[in-house]
């Protein structure tokens, strides 16, 4: 778009050629002339922050000991911490520190586990593998 602007092409047509609305040309264009390049180049969005971050150490070292499920995760964060996050924003920042959200599986009360063992020996792992 500047190099356009300096071929003294009109904002306009800069504008259809690189298909940025002609007043934010003219904003960007203002302020290269005002700042300089350093201004353009510059982002400025709005990151917010998480209530957690300042005890991510802590929290990695608590959840890496003794992993929990979501709610005994909420549940545990608002008791050492004191910060209550709803369950989306508690995923967010829980995936930001590399840590996963796991389902928990279930054994039936009336497995015997010997006799799945002696079939696992009977049948043999091959019929196991796809």
């Amino acid at each position: 778009m500047l190099w356009f602007h300096a071929c003294e092409i009109k904002v306009p047509e800069i504008a259809r050629l690189t298909g940025v609305n002609p007043y934010t040309m003219r904003g960007i264009i203002k302020k290269y002339r005002d700042s300089g390049i350093g201004e353009i180049v510059k982002t400025n969005y709005y990151c917010p922050k998480s209530s957690l971050e300042q005890y991510e150490t802590s929290i990695i070292e608590e959840f890496t000991k003794s992993p929990t499920t979501s709610t005994e995760t909420a549940n545990r964060i608002k008791q050492l911490f004191g910060v209550e996050l709803s369950s989306q924003r508690r995923r967010i920042f829980m995936k930001k520190l590399d840590m996963k959200f796991r389902r928990t599986g279930s054994v039936s009360a009336k497995a015997d586990l010997e006799q799945q063992e002696a079939f696992k020996k009977r049948v043999g792992p091959s019929d196991f593998t796809g």
